[in-house]
């Protein structure tokens, strides 16, 4: 089996930068959140890369953390009505 040539290297780099970043602004735009596995290939695929934030644009990373901080409380909040739910589900079973 040959190597991979560095355009074929370069064209897959691009694809999955650009497949990470559509998933996660998929969910973003629809307020759902990105699965742990996504991210934590996102994040390893920033850091391999060397990527990260300048303390300049803080606003950015402002308005990123305020959207993960309520990604995350919507993931609380579902969990605890799942278990609402669930503890009403078994009351009306038990009469």
């Amino acid at each position: 089996m040959s190597a991979a040539t560095l355009a074929e290297l370069q064209r897959l780099h691009k694809l999955i930068a650009r497949s990470l970043s559509a998933r996660i602004e998929a969910d973003m735009q629809d307020d759902l959140p990105t699965d742990a596995a996504t991210l934590g290939a996102a994040i390893k695929f920033l850091k391999d890369n060397n990527v990260s934030a300048d303390p300049a644009d803080a606003d950015d990373l402002s308005a990123l953390r305020d959207k993960l901080k309520q990604q995350a409380e919507q993931r609380r909040a579902g969990r605890s009505n799942v278990v609402q739910l669930a503890t009403q589900d078994l009351k009306v079973m038990e009469g």
